[in-house]
């Protein structure tokens, strides 16, 4: 029931976002900023959070919204998985992040692992494309997120820790650490192995 309530709140400031981009009557941007009010209390009110974080969270977004793109990166060697633990949580993660503006996706996923894991990868193919909101990543996200996940080719390189990484290992599928599920879940990894050794299967798209 939280989840359908964050998704009617999350809606309702979609609403007023654009609205508040296209109308050209006063009175409506009045109608649009208490909407925008609103969601943000019950936004708030739901993560228990102050008002004044969630409204910082949209204060850059204008126009029509559209969802976030989180890009991640299954680079297989020797039959396991390239993984790296994320600073925030000390869990593990698949290397990744947000799409950048003028670079295409498969662009960012080489640069997402050089920067994350020192490692140099090629060849990236799209095997996934998931509504974030649609699977059990935890905890729930107030913004609409597009995860695209790409296999690619493992080049060599060598493994570098950095300010958002303190490990990076590769893993083999039966003996996986502890994930950080608000970026990638087991599912997800079985998914790119699965991928990896039927390279002619079906994209998968929610």
């Amino acid at each position: 029931m939280m989840q359908n309530w964050l998704a009617w709140a999350k809606q309702i400031q979609a609403i007023s976002q654009t609205g508040k981009a296209y109308t050209k009557d006063d009175y409506d941007m009045e109608r649009y900023e208490q909407l925008q009010d609103l969601s943000y209390k019950m936004i708030a009110s739901l993560a228990e959070q102050p008002v004044e974080k969630v409204a910082n969270l949209f204060i850059n977004e204008h126009g029509y919204p559209t969802p976030k793109v989180d890009l991640r990166a299954g680079v297989i060697k020797d039959n396991k998985i390239l993984l790296v633990r994320e600073r925030t949580d000390n869990c593990w993660s698949l290397p990744g992040g947000w799409a950048d503006v003028n670079e295409a996706p498969s662009a960012g996923i080489i640069r997402e692992v050089l920067e994350e894991s020192g490692y140099h990868v090629s060849n990236p193919r799209l095997i996934a494309l998931k509504d974030r909101a649609l699977h059990p990543y935890q905890p729930v996200s107030i913004q609409h997120i597009y995860k695209l996940f790409f296999l690619c080719d493992f080049i060599g390189g060598e493994a570098k820790i950095n300010i958002e990484v303190s490990d990076i290992d590769f893993f083999p599928l039966d003996n996986l650490p502890e994930l950080s599920i608000g970026r990638v879940l087991n599912e997800d990894i079985r998914l790119l192995f699965d991928c990896h050794q039927n390279p002619t299967k079906s994209l998968y798209i929610d």
